[in-house]
């Protein structure tokens, strides 16, 4: 009974040592995010100017322009290394590519290695958590030492339990987690469209619009609009990297808002009415979701219920009896029987999950 108070006591301890690592990571990345902007923007600021500068002096008089213009283009220049140098560093993911049919083991080993990292990243970047190295490390030592416990308490069969029980509960917090964010960044488009329709109204252009109301916009909108900006120095027209934003976050919207920024800048119109009917039709449909998820709530809960319940059942029953499964997994039928209540179990969770899935 002690050493059970004691393993309980030690994980309360790691878990608030994880939530004040967690928010700890969390300031620092504010106050980082928040002095990148303040320097991308002085600099965009102090670019035109510069240019302004140079030109003056080229007007008046040969020799003192050609020198103001070397200089001007000498202060550009790193900043344009700079600026494509964070783009390619911030760039969205991108899928690796498949070898081809006579490549050799290295080559498809690499790709499969390549291909799982590409995964996860992708599951990482979409909850927000593809910076939080610490966490995420803290968090894999605690699912070791709850691997190695088990194991030492019931063997390999209790080991396989903790590990399958600790994926699942980690595939549960990721999936909240992002589609949590992607709620927000919905959320936060029409207020961001809002802006760009006020800046237009009063005679900026599509361009400038959509830079100037990314410095008010908030995370986690401002993450996807912060790679959208980079991309669009390095010369990716406005559509493509929306596109590509969207399809890393799970936000289609992004790709309506680009395709319609694209025929603006492209071909003119009143870009600022059909933002404003968007943002409009954005509030609606958003405020229709959340209507579906609250009557489909306890549908969803009772299905997450009913795939975990077995698991942690059996996982149970393993740490806390192994010599009752063990007369089970040494029987030739009933290791037939285990495996196939593992199968069902596991088709039964995908059925569980195409019937509460909302999006098909």
């Amino acid at each position: 009974m002690s050493s059970a108070i004691l393993v309980c006591v030690a994980l309360a301890l790691v878990c608030a040592a994880l939530a004040l690592l967690l928010w700890q990571r969390g300031t620092q990345r504010k106050g980082q995010a928040s002095v990148a902007r303040y320097i991308d923007s002085r600099m965009a600021s102090a670019a035109s100017p510069a240019g302004a500068a140079a030109g003056g002096v080229g007007g008046i008089g040969g020799i003192s322009g050609t020198s103001g213009g070397a200089a001007a283009g000498a202060q550009r220049a790193p900043r344009a290394t700079a600026a494509a140098a964070a783009a390619r560093a911030s760039s969205p993911l991108i899928a690796p590519t498949a070898p081809s049919a006579d490549a050799d083991w290295r080559e498809r080993a690499q790709y499969l290695y390549a291909r799982a990292r590409f995964t996860v990243l992708y599951a990482l970047t979409r909850a927000g958590l593809a910076d939080a190295k610490g966490p995420l490390t803290l968090g894999a030592l605690l699912v070791l030492a709850l691997c190695g416990w088990a194991a030492l308490a019931g063997g390999l069969m209790a080991f396989c339990a903790t590990l399958a029980v600790c994926a699942m509960g980690f595939y549960f917090l990721l999936t909240i987690r992002a589609a949590k964010r992607r709620q927000q960044i919905v959320r936060q488009l029409p207020l961001f469209l809002d802006g760009i329709v006020r800046l237009i109204t009063l005679g900026n252009s599509v361009p400038a619009a959509f830079q100037a109301a990314l410095q008010s916009t908030e995370a986690p909108l401002r993450d996807c609009l912060d790679y959208v900006s980079r991309m669009l120095r390095t010369g990716v027209e406005i559509d493509r990297a929306l596109s590509q934003v969207a399809a890393i976050y799970g936000v289609r919207e992004l790709e309506l808002v680009g395709a319609v920024l694209r025929l603006s800048v492209k071909y003119g119109g009143r870009a600022d009415v059909m933002l404003d009917r968007m943002a409009s039709f954005m509030r609606d449909l958003e405020q229709a979701e959340r209507e579906l998820v609250a009557m489909s709530a306890e549908t969803r809960l009772s299905s997450w219920v009913l795939a975990m319940l077995p698991v942690g059942i059996g996982g149970f029953l393993i740490l806390s009896n192994p010599k009752y499964f063990a007369s089970m997994w040494f029987d030739p039928s009933g290791r037939q029987l285990v495996y196939l209540a593992f199968g069902l179990q596991l088709v039964g969770a995908y059925l569980l999950y195409r019937m509460t899935r909302l999006r098909d």
